[in-house]
């Protein structure tokens, strides 16, 4: 049975995954971080994306002073190449999904290191808005980015903010960015449901149920679990461009969110459906049960990536919210109708 204990217990399985597989990052630095995939030893490849996940699973564990110090300074030194040509960060950042996702590390990791760096970073992804109200899919510079606005992009953007703070607390032009989401899906929902639902995902936790339009309240009520559902993973793809010396190459990138994670996610967000929480978390204690058994989430897959296992630790702590909810209603039940 799924309780608070049992996700804490899960999430310490998880990190320590992480933490018995740091890998040194190749050029002789002293950096450490984490690649594509974890629980595969004698492995090497270590990346921005890898290596995000990596804190946000331990810090949700333990907090940020079990992150290892190369780890944050890795992170920290990407950053600062990040408009440096010929750089694996002035790479990696070209692209908003991963600045994005950099942006929810150094916002739940609360190291004092990244915290350092947060406003930049945080001003750097809402200057990436253009002015249909998406987010950019990359950029270089404002004359050398995408054309239009992407929505899985804004997608990650909205979540950085909402899975590591109060609702509260999302700046007004994410806000804006969610409306116009809003907006583009009702009018031209994507036909591919893993996409659509993590949209749906992105905007139920953002916006209030009274700013939700009724078509977009429609589909996120009929977003059902069902043994169907569990493969309508996310995944997008995007062209997008980076500079090396004084010329430009051109590379397609990728993002993939386990289909679980976005349902114990959007199961999150909702009010009311007792029946859709409760699906939630079976899902959630499936999820728990793969940690602790395995110290890492497989999905089905031969492989364990490291960004689903940041993804599905995610929705596991949000799914104590499930858990909340579902103790509020037996102590109203008790109150009203049995008298207790």
């Amino acid at each position: 049975m799924l309780t608070d204990a049992k996700i804490d217990s899960a999430l310490k399985k998880l990190a320590d995954s992480f933490l018995n597989e740091q890998r040194a990052v190749e050029g002789g630095s002293d950096f450490k971080g984490w690649g594509q995939f974890i629980g595969q030893k004698n492995r090497n490849q270590v990346g921005l994306y890898g290596t995000c996940a990596g804190v946000i699973c331990i810090s949700l564990a333990y907090g940020y002073p079990r992150i290892p110090a190369p780890v944050i300074d890795y992170l920290v030194s990407l950053w600062n190449d990040r408009n440096v040509p010929g750089t694996r960060g002035g790479r990696d950042f070209a692209l908003t999904a991963r600045r994005a996702f950099f942006l929810m590390a150094v916002r739940q990791s609360k190291h004092p290191k990244l915290q350092a760096i947060a406003p930049e970073a945080d001003r750097e992804l809402r200057e990436r808005i253009l002015s249909d109200g998406l987010l950019v899919g990359w950029q270089i510079d404002k004359s050398t980015r995408a054309a239009t606005g992407n929505e899985t992009a804004t997608c990650v953007a909205i979540l950085a903010y909402v899975l590591t703070g109060k609702k509260s607390d999302i700046p007004p032009e994410m806000l804006r960015a969610a409306t116009a989401l809003q907006e583009r899906l009702e009018g031209a929902p994507s036909s591919n449901s893993g996409l659509r639902k993590f949209s749906l995902c992105a905007l139920c936790l953002a916006l209030d149920q009274g700013n939700l339009r009724p078509r977009i309240k429609q589909w996120i009520v009929r977003s059902k679990i069902t043994q169907e559902t569990r493969g309508q993973d996310t995944l997008d793809f995007w062209d997008y461009d980076y500079r090396v010396g004084e010329g430009l190459i051109s590379r397609r990138d990728y993002l993939h969110v386990p289909a679980d994670s976005v349902d114990i996610l959007l199961a999150s967000g909702l009010t009311g459906d007792k029946g859709q929480h409760l699906e939630a978390v079976k899902l959630a204690d499936e999820a728990a049960d793969s940690f602790i058994d395995s110290g890492v989430y497989f999905g089905g897959r031969e492989r364990a990536t490291s960004l689903s296992q940041a993804w599905v630790a995610l929705a596991l702590e949000h799914s104590k919210n499930l858990l909340a909810a579902r103790s509020d209603r037996k102590r109203w039940y008790s109150y009203f109708w049995l008298g207790s």
